[in-house]
């Protein structure tokens, strides 16, 4: 893993105080900002003012835990990131049915079920790999960034009133996001590193000066300032009638830090090239892990953010020993609940502003991720009628009303759009062919045929255009050089296959077989035909990832491996 030169410091880097303690607060500020999944579930169960403190304390307390295990990522669980955890949207809609039908305890109950249906799924990702490759993570992404973005765009400018919004609401919002956008490009050390932090307090105070900004001080009057969360609530039901939706809001979950956590792989290394399984299936095993604890603390479920991601990228700090001071942070919220209602009262333009710099951020983020790959007509229908499919859902929010209470819950954005994303993607993969062929003259080679033949199978397959370019080159190197010493009789064939970590590529033909040599030619070897042949030979190990030549019975075999 190379350290990419925009990074300030990097995943394994220790930063100054300064900037450890800045960048913890902001990762901090945004859970904080992002726990209204708590705050509406304990409105759903009528929860007293304690009972709410106590919800949202202990929500404090998964989302820090889960900071913790990300961070670690020991014994298979958490991805080894920076990657704090907010509120869970996806799992918001069922805990709310879940409520109406057997209380919190029920909710908490599923919300367990549903955080070991994440770990179980963790198990089996390497298994279904192909199901889930790059183009349907950057899909998912995309949606989250949809999502997002249109969350900020309604929170700015549709009101309770449903008047336009206040200029001094335009001014509050544009302040926080010039403030969050400058300090990220042209900022350095702690400021660029709490880009996010000082705009939210430069859009509290500009609120607050314009006489837009109140606080609730009788709210924060009747909840203590110091204690331990109350457990009087506590208690666990299940209904197994309500798991395929709980089932499916663990499926949106799990896909969402699949694109996150890829995200952040890109992020941290230079050199990144695909998806390292092993970190991927630990962040989401890790998110099962909380939320199974969130069920455990009937409260509401935690999941990897997207703005906390992204803010990794505006800031150019990612070290994981951030998420550490993130997880003490959450842990002080937990045992100050006056603190923590404090915090949350973030004006409303200010958190517009956020889920606007956010959006933008995860959108850009999912293109580069979804396009990583080659995309041919049935990939591209796959993500852009996943988008289609959130855009809907976005745009006409009644569709939730269409369908009975049952299925209400698979009608978010995000979860019906990532549902139709992993749908799609498994119909449209029936057909496609994971060893292809083309039989072509040996002299005379038709090049742009060959070249077409393999950016179709490429792009059939999703797969990488840097290793396509690189199959193709190799493969007309190979074809011309049997040509050129006259060692076909014929034509060749060419068959190409893909498995999602290696490309195999036979090149088949009637003739004596090319030499390979691990040796390249002396001078005066050069000057000879044979010399010639051993170059080509010694060229064609040196560019494959693994190549060897069999003949038999007058035919000969040229394999290439490329890695994937």
């Amino acid at each position: 893993m190379r350290k990419p030169p925009d990074l300030t410091y990097g995943l394994n880097e220790l930063p100054t105080p300064a900037v450890l303690l800045s960048a913890a607060l902001q990762q901090t500020a945004i859970i904080v900002v992002f726990i209204y999944p708590a705050i509406l579930l304990a409105q759903a169960v009528g929860a007293s003012p304690s009972q709410s403190a106590a919800m949202l304390s202990l929500a404090f307390l998964a989302c820090g835990a889960s900071a913790l295990i990300q961070s670690a990522g020991r014994f298979g669980i958490g991805a080894g990131y920076l990657a704090p955890a907010t509120g869970s949207a996806a799992f918001l809609a069922p805990s709310l049915l879940a409520v109406q039908i057997g209380g919190l305890a029920l909710a908490a109950g599923m919300t367990i079920a549903g955080g070991a249906a994440m770990m179980l799924f963790a198990r089996t990702l390497h298994r279904a790999r192909a199901f889930f490759p790059p183009e349907i993570a950057g899909a998912v992404v995309l949606i989250i960034g949809i999502a997002v973005t249109l969350a900020g765009v309604r929170a700015l400018l549709i009101t309770p009133d449903q008047q336009p919004p206040s200029a001094g609401a335009l001014a509050v919002a544009g302040v926080t996001l010039a403030i969050a956008v400058g300090l990220s490009v042209w900022g350095g050390g702690a400021l660029r590193g709490a880009c996010v932090l000082v705009a939210l307090l430069a859009g509290t105070a500009v609120a607050s000066w314009l006489g837009l900004f109140r606080l609730d001080t009788a709210a924060l009057a009747g909840l203590p300032l110091v204690g331990l969360p109350a457990t009087g609530h506590l208690g666990w039901s299940f209904d197994l009638a309500l798991l395929p939706v709980f089932l499916v809001a663990a499926l949106a979950n799990s896909l969402k830090t699949v694109g996150l956590v890829t995200t952040l792989q890109k992020l941290n290394d230079a050199d990144w090239v695909r998806p390292e399984p092993r970190s991927i299936a630990g962040g989401v095993a890790g998110d099962g892990a909380a939320t199974a604890l969130a069920g455990l603390l009937c409260t509401a479920a935690p999941n990897v953010s997207a703005t906390n991601v992204t803010i990794q990228a505006a800031s150019g700090v990612t070290s994981r020993a951030i998420g550490y001071a993130t997880a003490a942070f959450c842990l002080v919220l937990a045992c100050f609940p006056r603190l923590a209602a404090l915090l949350a009262q973030v004006p409303g333009p200010v958190i517009a502003a956020v889920l606007l710099h956010a959006g933008g951020l995860m959108l850009v983020n999912g293109m580069q991720l979804a396009t990583s790959r080659m995309l041919d007509s049935r990939k591209s229908f796959v993500v852009g009628f996943a988008l289609v499919t959130t855009l809907a859902v976005e745009a006409i929010p009644q569709v939730a009303d269409w369908v009975s209470p049952e299925l209400r819950p698979y009608m978010s954005a995000t979860a019906l759009g990532t549902v139709v994303a992993i749908g799609l993607n498994a119909i449209l993969r029936i057909g496609i062919r994971r060893q292809m062929e083309i039989v072509l003259p040996a002299r005379d080679m038709p090049h742009r045929e060959l070249a077409d033949f393999v950016a179709r199978a490429g792009a059939a397959w999703g797969a990488r255009r840097d290793v396509l370019t690189r199959v193709e080159e190799q493969i007309v190197w190979c074809v011309d050089s049997i040509a050129g010493f006259g060692l076909a009789e014929g034509d060749v064939a060419v068959r190409i296959g893909f498995d999602e970590l290696r490309i195999d590529v036979t090149i088949a033909y009637r003739g004596p077989p090319l030499e390979l040599s691990q040796v390249a030619p002396t001078a005066d070897e050069m000057l000879t035909e044979a010399g010639a042949a051993k170059l080509a030979g010694h060229m064609i190990l040196k560019r494959a990832t693994r190549a060897s030549v069999r003949s038999r019975d007058g035919g000969t075999e040229l394999r290439l491996v490329f890695d994937h």
